[in-house]
């Protein structure tokens, strides 16, 4: 298994790319800071989401979000 995980956003990657970098997405969730506003997934870095928004600014009340 890779070091690293792939460079395309998660709802991208194949199952056996899924498969293999499952730890390492294990540690992008525990440490998630944002999620992806069309598919729900999370995680730490932007890069790994098609459409990431901060989880702070939903927490807030802000991006459209009514709580």
């Amino acid at each position: 298994m890779s070091a690293k995980l792939p460079k395309k956003a998660i709802c991208k990657w194949d199952r056996n790319t899924l498969e293999n970098a499952l730890p390492l997405l294990a540690e992008q969730v525990a440490h998630a800071t944002l999620i992806c506003r069309k598919c729900g997934r999370a995680a730490h870095e932007k890069r790994l989401l098609c459409k990431p928004v901060r989880l702070e600014s939903l927490r807030m009340g802000k991006d459209g979000d009514d709580s």
